[in-house]
């Protein structure tokens, strides 16, 4: 059972990287915190060629955003999804997709106000595909309050570590459209909630 729910061992001890399951072993036995204020959530499998996109997207933003924003790598089974949907007023998630428009190109969807294109995200390599994660969590009344999912269109998912060109161009355009996304949330938050 162990090995269904936590197939491979998660990285601990990089900054603002959680395991998904939401057990790190240094809190272990301590009570849960409250809400994240955001949580960016990038999908994708290293090994897979573009579908590595939003993993490269997460690494770079880890290192970039403070450390009230969480950055979380997703691999493989995303049913971990829901569990990070209910700890998070804003989520933004980061995905290869399959399209017939060109490589590098760069979709924005507000799965908060809009239902998710099912058939959008056809290139996963995970077992749950993140159209059927994010509509559950919507019926069972889980979604966050803002959820905005980055989808950059993949040429090559083969079995190579490498990003096309146009994919990796667009995974720095991507970052640089989160880091707006996160000052925005940041900002309306303090002037909501004023010291």
């Amino acid at each position: 059972m162990h090995f269904m729910r936590n197939p491979l061992p998660q990285a601990y001890g990089r900054r603002n990287i959680r395991n998904p399951n939401g057990v790190d072993p240094d809190l272990a036995g301590q009570e849960k915190p409250g809400k994240r204020l955001v949580t960016i959530v990038g999908v994708g499998n290293e090994f897979r060629g573009d579908d590595s996109v939003a993993i490269l997207v997460s690494r770079i933003l880890r290192d970039t955003l403070p450390d009230k924003v969480e950055v979380v790598e997703l691999s493989g089974d995303q049913s971990n999804l829901l569990e990070l949907m209910k700890d998070t007023d804003n989520l933004i998630i980061v995905d290869a997709v399959c399209s017939p428009a060109p490589a590098g190109t760069i979709f924005r969807i507000n799965a908060s106000e809009e239902s998710f294109p099912s058939n959008f995200f056809t290139a996963s390599t995970h077992s749950i595909d993140l159209a059927r994660s994010i509509e559950l969590a919507r019926a069972l009344k889980q979604l966050p309050s803002s959820v905005l999912v980055y989808g950059i269109v993949g040429k090559d998912f083969s079995f190579t570590p490498s990003l096309t060109q146009q994919v990796k161009e667009s995974a720095e355009t991507v970052k640089n459209k989160i880091m707006n996304d996160v000052e925005r949330i940041l900002a309306s938050s303090l002037s909501s909630n004023p010291a």
